[in-house]
């Protein structure tokens, strides 16, 4: 019944809105959210239904967006105190379940895509852990911890990196709040470095990564000048190199999970081994990676050639330089020649034209007063 009702509403803007009125007449959503985000004796088909209907809801649904968007803002004391879609988002972002942690990042992701203004609101987020509100970080530092914590599963990395990936494409503002953060550049970087694994699932997270990377070069504003595009490709070359990193970065076009994802728009998930990708992010990452090889590819290419000329003697370059120049000139002399000739052969053609008219002229004439009598 959930996934009828998320066909029904997916894409269709008057569903959507009329959702949205129930939405927020009744308090049956939030019940819903809730046992997606933390009802872990819920079925694990019902809470991908869950997910499911909301990826449908949020589907070009600025309204709806906005709406939830808000909820994840700092509000006043009695607003906070409340329990919100963003509240139940955000509980479940953190959470330790696996289930529920990848859920909840996808969630987020599908709030933001498509969308810079609110992956631009979404910056604002901020979360306290303590009654002092004295720890207080930004939505995309926990991000980052999470990302760090050697307690957190294999699934809710993946699920932090989509929602990240997701955060940083087409935003350049969310680009340079990631690089502004001390340890962003430094993990994504030592996570690509790390050696050669044949654990399949370290190295889906190593393409991640180097998808993020990439995201930050082909997005970014050049406002944080220790990481300015290229700075960051010279940290690329130096650190890596481009095939080690082109490597990482195609690696997870490569993966049958990948492969199956772009194939299912719809979310049908039998099993918790199955919480790795999704249609949209599968969609983002095939449309971007290439504008991503093609920053390095070219940079590479401009590279070999100028360690060509920088290994060359000066004299043979030199020489060579002037072979170069003799022969375009010569070659061009030619092709003046040629043009002149053709010329020439143009403007006698046209005194032959002229001539022949002339010889003809009294033909016609003639020709005409024969036609003249003939008509008499």
């Amino acid at each position: 019944t959930i996934n009828t009702i998320a066909d029904i509403i997916h894409g269709n803007a008057e569903n959507q809105q009329f959702l949205s009125s129930f939405i927020n007449t009744t308090t049956e959503d939030k019940h819903l959210l809730n046992k997606m985000t933390n009802d872990k004796k819920k079925s694990f088909r019902l809470r991908i239904s869950i997910l499911y209907c909301l990826q449908c809801y949020l589907h070009k649904n600025d309204f709806g967006k906005s709406m939830i968007v808000e909820t994840l803002l700092p509000q006043n004391e009695t607003a906070a105190n409340q329990c919100t879609f963003g509240h139940l988002l955000i509980i479940g972002y953190l959470s330790k379940d696996i289930v529920t942690s990848w859920c909840s990042s996808i969630a987020l992701a599908h709030l933001i895509a498509d969308d810079e203004k609110y992956k631009k609101a979404i910056l604002k987020v901020i979360l306290t852990f303590d009654q002092s509100q004295t720890d207080v970080k930004t939505l995309m530092e926990i991000s980052l911890n999470l990302l760090q914590n050697t307690s957190s599963s294999f699934r809710s990395r993946v699920g932090v990196l989509i929602f990240l990936c997701t955060w940083l494409s087409n935003c350049s503002l969310a680009v340079q709040t990631f690089l502004s953060i001390d340890n962003s550049v430094p993990y994504l970087v030592s996570q690509i470095c790390a050696e050669s694994v044949t654990d399949n699932r370290e190295l889906l997270i190593q393409s991640l990564c180097s998808f993020a990377l990439g995201l930050c070069l082909i997005f970014n504003n050049n406002q944080v000048e220790s990481y300015s595009t290229e700075s960051l490709k010279r940290l690329i070359y130096n650190r890596m190199g481009a095939d080690l990193f082109e490597e990482k970065l195609r690696v997870l076009s490569k993966f049958e999970c990948y492969l199956e994802a772009l194939q299912k728009p719809q979310l049908i998930l039998s099993k918790s081994s199955d919480l790795i990708l999704d249609y949209e992010f599968a969609r983002l990452h095939q449309t971007l990676e290439s504008s991503i090889s093609c920053i390095i590819l070219r940079q590479d290419i401009n590279s070999i050639i100028q360690t060509s000329i920088d290994s060359m003697p000066i004299n043979l370059y030199v020489q060579q330089t002037s072979t170069t120049i003799t022969h375009s000139d010569d070659f061009m002399q030619e092709r003046f020649k040629q043009i002149n000739i053709h010329e020439k052969d143009e403007k006698q053609l046209m005194q032959n034209c002229d001539l022949d008219k002339m010889k003809i002229l009294p033909f016609a004439q003639q020709i005409q007063e024969i036609k003249g009598t003939q008509a008499l």
